[in-house]
C-alpha cells in the first residue's frame, strides 16, 4: 500500500460577525434547512465543547453519512474534527475550521487533511474532488446563510451594519 497525505485549504469573506458563524458551525441541527447539502444531523454525544456527530450528505450523485468527531475553541473560533470509521482507500481524514475578522468582514478557512491509499485507482483524485467541491459549497451556503441571518439580526436589534463593524473592531 502506498499512502500520500493530502492537504486542501479553502477561504471565504463573510459579511457577517465571527461569533454568528462559529454559533452556525457548532449548531448542526440546523444545517438541512440551510446549507442544501446536509440532509440529516444529529449529535450522538458530547457538549458544546466537544462531540460525535452523525450527518448525512449528498455527494456525487449519492447519500454519503459519516460520523466524527469535533473540538471547540470558542474563544479562538476554530473547530478541529475528525472522521471516524473510514473506508478503504480513504485511511485519514480530519481538518479545521477558523474564523478571523478582516477589514470589517469575518474570513473563513476550512482545511482538510487526507492521507489515501495512491494505489486504489482513481479513488484518490475521486475523494480529492470531493472534498474540494463539497468545500467549496459549504462555504459558499455558510456564507449565504450567515449573511442572511446577520441582516434580520441587525434589523431585529436596529443596528446598521456599520455600528456592528464599529463594535467588533
Amino acid at each position: 500500500m502506498s499512502l500520500t497525505t493530502r492537504r486542501t485549504t479553502h477561504r471565504l469573506t463573510i459579511d457577517a460577525p465571527a461569533h454568528l458563524i462559529f454559533s452556525v458551525l457548532r449548531d448542526s441541527s440546523h444545517w438541512p434547512y440551510l446549507d442544501g447539502l446536509t440532509v440529516y444531523s444529529e449529535r450522538v454525544s458530547g457538549d458544546d465543547a466537544s462531540h460525535e456527530l452523525r450527518t448525512s450528505v449528498a455527494a456525487n450523485g449519492s447519500l454519503n453519512s459519516s460520523h466524527c468527531h469535533r473540538v471547540f475553541d470558542s474563544e479562538g473560533h476554530r473547530a478541529e474534527f475528525r472522521q471516524l470509521g473510514l473506508e478503504h482507500p480513504l485511511l485519514s481524514l480530519g481538518g479545521g475550521w477558523a474564523i478571523c475578522r478582516a477589514e470589517g468582514l469575518s474570513e473563513v478557512t476550512l482545511n482538510h487533511e487526507f492521507e489515501v491509499d495512491e494505489e486504489a485507482g482513481e479513488f484518490p483524485e475521486l475523494i480529492h474532488r470531493t472534498i474540494d467541491e463539497y468545500s467549496r459549497r459549504e462555504l459558499e451556503a455558510l456564507r449565504l446563510s450567515c449573511e442572511r441571518l446577520a441582516v434580520l439580526l441587525r434589523q431585529h436589534s436596529g443596528t446598521s451594519p456599520a455600528d456592528t463593524k464599529a463594535r467588533e473592531a
